[in-house]
């Protein structure tokens, strides 16, 4: 049993790191800004630099669908940022999503 215990911690500990809002690299600068939106139950913080974002889902929801999800994921995009999405930009899986934006 005392073998497990580290191993336990270890899973516990990257289960942990991986549900938090963290951005990437390059939205981690100075001038980026976030904001949080809910839609239909799923919950995003977007993280804007310039006319790209990217998107964290942070709500817990048993087997999202993918369509599902980005369609929400856009609507929180346009809501958070008030630009709307550029058409065939948004890309991502359940968890992340990233799309360019025009705010003109």
């Amino acid at each position: 049993m005392q073998t497990t215990r580290p191993l336990v911690a270890i899973l516990s500990l990257g289960v942990f790191l991986a549900a938090c809002d963290s951005p990437s690299p390059q939205f981690m600068s100075a001038d980026t800004s976030v904001k949080k939106a809910t839609v239909d139950g799923s919950t995003f913080s977007v993280h804007r630099r310039e006319n790209f974002v990217e998107v964290y889902r942070t709500s817990f929801e048993a087997l999202p669908r993918l369509p599902i999800i980005l369609t929400r994921a856009q609507i929180a995009i346009e809501q958070a940022t008030g630009c709307r999405v550029v058409k065939g930009s948004l890309s991502g899986d359940q968890a992340i999503q990233r799309a360019e934006i025009d705010c003109s």
